[in-house]
């Protein structure tokens, strides 16, 4: 019978082990953005301390938010990480003060420079690595239960804790990239619709100027139905299909203009109407769809239901047959997985501050994180992780057993020996070397840095 090891002594000597060997790609992926430059050049005027720039601070958050740690508590696995510190740049890892304390001390103004750094960055890489010339904004909103004392925590609408303080920050993504667009924190007592129409504003002014208005189309739900912003999004010639508040009161006239039977029980009607304060009329299409044999599950619909049937009623201005209609919307589940990407692999619901202004900070730096994880999948990874979670980048990628060592004057990253994704591996650290950024447009240099200089 075969025995494991009987005997076995200890040493605590080495300093240059790690289990996240993959977050090297990442690294050198930042490097070739020029991230650590830029970040230093936009943050002259932010507050430092004698062991670190804000540009190290901003750069840890990332990683630590790539790497996957649940709370900024959690970072002390980190003080020993050897290859952590090196690819930061730092002799001393900083601790949990440090890291809540430089939160607490970023100013409004250089946490927008930070977001309008990302802007950039984003708007770089629009095209990359193939010419886009549309946008599809998913927009929600999201509750984030806190338990705590934090400032802006109100009692609002909270399905999953009722009766506790919350958040409910707006959330814009862009489909065909898989990208954040925008965000926007707001106290837990905000209405649904509270700054929906500055909310799609800034969306739309932060659309390439190669995007015509005529190819950007906005799926929204039911916290975005207003009269003036459609008016808005008609004037300036966006498709957009928003689901409507209260459908009940739509239900008579989708009888009146009738329900045209589809497969599997299914129905759809369409009509014209112009609710009360509106300026004139738009199209409306429901769709009504039979409820689950199965109680449990026909409760957990947020739909109408009347009788045996769920309804649901959308407002649009896509010239789409009314079925197609509601197979679009459908393409909007993408924002639930985004959103539960934010959720469960990069700590949203775990907010780390009681002050407000610390805790938008943390916000746009997350944020900020996971564009990243994503612009890495998308030009660095092969196409077939165009889809994949971040969860299974981390898995497959980043948080690999690794020691850095020494080879004559060289850095040496030993990996697993049997790792099944070595190709894959090599490949993405050919193409970050091989990648080659535009330069940004004409009065957009904001933080540029020319890897050239």
């Amino acid at each position: 019978m075969r025995r494991g090891l009987q005997t076995l002594d200890f040493s605590f000597e080495a300093d240059s082990l790690t289990h996240f060997g993959g977050l090297f790609l990442i690294q050198r992926f930042c490097n070739k953005l020029c991230l650590r430059r830029r970040l230093e050049r936009i943050l002259r005027g932010a507050p430092r301390w004698v062991d670190y720039h804000p540009s190290d601070l901003v750069l840890v958050f990332l990683y630590v938010l790539i790497a996957g740690l649940p709370r900024v508590s959690k970072t002390e696995i980190l003080q020993y990480n050897g290859l952590f510190r090196s690819l930061v740049g730092l002799n001393k890892f900083p601790d949990e003060t440090a890291l809540r304390r430089f939160l607490h001390r970023l100013s409004p103004r250089a946490i927008r420079q930070v977001a309008r750094l990302h802007d950039q960055m984003r708007g770089q890489l629009f095209n990359l690595p193939n010419q886009r010339t549309s946008l599809v904004f998913h927009l929600d909103s999201v509750v984030l239960t806190l338990y705590g004392k934090q400032q802006g925590a109100r009692l609002g609408y909270n399905p999953k804790k009722r009766g506790r303080p919350s958040y409910h920050p707006l959330l814009c993504f862009e489909a065909h990239g898989q990208e954040f667009w925008h965000g926007s924190l707001r106290a837990g007592d905000a209405a649904p619709n509270t700054g929906a129409r500055d909310f799609v504003a800034r969306c739309l002014e932060k659309a390439p100027s190669q995007v015509a208005r005529s190819r950007i189309r906005l799926l929204a739900d039911a916290g975005f139905f207003s009269g003036k912003l459609v008016r808005e999004l008609d004037q300036a010639g966006c498709g957009y299909i928003i689901v409507c508040r209260k459908p009940k009161l739509y239900l008579p006239l989708a009888h009146k203009a009738g329900f045209k039977e589809m497969s599997f029980g299914w129905a759809v009607a369409e009509f014209y109407f112009k609710p009360r304060r509106w300026e004139r009329e738009h199209r409306f299409v429901m769709v009504r769809r039979p409820l689950p044999e199965d109680p449990e599950q026909a409760q957990q619909l947020t739909l109408l239901n009347v009788g045996r049937y769920a309804y649901s009623c959308f407002v649009s201005n896509l010239e789409l047959e009314p079925w197609r209609i509601w197979k679009t919307y459908q393409a909007r589940a993408n924002v639930e997985r985004s959103i539960r990407e934010l959720l469960n692999y990069f700590s949203l619901n775990k907010i780390p501050t009681q002050q407000w202004v610390a805790n938008v900070a943390f916000m746009q730096l997350l944020l900020f994180a996971y564009n990243l994880v994503h612009w890495f999948k998308r030009l660095c990874l092969p196409h077939q992780y165009v889809a994949s979670t971040v969860e299974t980048i981390r898995n497959e990628f980043l948080m690999l057993p690794a020691k850095l060592t020494k080879h004559g004057s060289r850095n040496v990253l030993q990996l697993p020996k049997d790792y099944q994704y070595r190709q894959i591996f090599l490949e993405a650290a050919r193409r970050i070397e091989k990648l080659r950024l535009p330069e940004p447009d004409k009065g957009q240099k904001f933080g540029f840095v020319s890897r050239h200089k």
